[in-house]
């Protein structure tokens, strides 16, 4: 199975752009949750430096990653995100709890 997970974590104001640009690629499936921590831009005015984001998660094949990949990266470079990180790992299994079955890459 090649199937990667790609999680992408930018600020709150960023996700209608950025989910907009996502589905423009094809992507047809992905889970948004808010979080909070600190890095590069940490929130000095809050008491433990935190900052309101938002956790953006896709699984897809190893050819389609690539592309959503390089659509996140050129959504950057239109200065849409100030700040955010974007990480690729590998899956080692996908299943789908609907039916108990592993998930092929090519579904993704």
């Amino acid at each position: 199975m090649s199937i990667k997970r790609i999680t992408i974590i930018v600020p709150l104001e960023c996700i209608e752009k950025l989910e907009a640009c996502l589905r423009g690629a094809g992507v047809h499936g992905l889970t948004i949750t808010e979080v909070q921590g600190f890095g590069e831009h940490a929130n000095f005015f809050h008491r433990d430096l935190t900052v309101s984001n938002v956790r953006v998660d896709i699984y897809a094949g190893v050819d389609k990653a690539e592309d959503i990949v390089n659509t996140v990266i050129n959504f950057k470079a239109d200065d849409y995100t100030p700040a955010g990180i974007l990480a690729i790992e590998p899956v080692e299994r996908l299943i789908s709890l609907h039916s108990g079955e592993d998930i092929a890459a090519a579904d993704y």
